[in-house]
């Protein structure tokens, strides 16, 4: 039977081997919330600029569709144009045979 210096040893000896592993959880837990700041700022930085992206986006959106509308607005002009000299082309046509005549 253990006497009880060796009992007090033994208690001793788990009560450091407690502490270390407390003081072992400690530091991992310092460890842990720092990288858990670390990813929540990573997540804010990421969640701005995904927002900006689609911002961006949304405003690319729209230039593309500004210039679609200008796009098909520079065509109808074109054509309108280009009815116009058909029409001047026709009355100097008919300008031209009808001095002749």
């Amino acid at each position: 039977m253990a006497s009880e210096m060796e009992i007090l040893e033994l208690l001793e000896e788990r009560i450091r081997r407690v502490g270390e592993v407390i003081r072992n959880h400690r530091r991992e837990n310092i460890d842990l919330r720092a990288q858990i700041k670390d990813l929540e700022d990573r997540l804010r930085k990421s969640t701005e600029t995904i927002a900006e992206l689609e911002e961006q986006g949304r405003r690319g959106d729209e230039l593309s569709r500004q210039l679609r509308l200008l796009q098909e607005e520079r065509q109808e002009i074109r054509g309108r144009v280009t009815r116009m000299l058909e029409t001047f082309s026709n009355l100097e046509e008919m300008q031209t045979t009808g001095a002749d005549h």
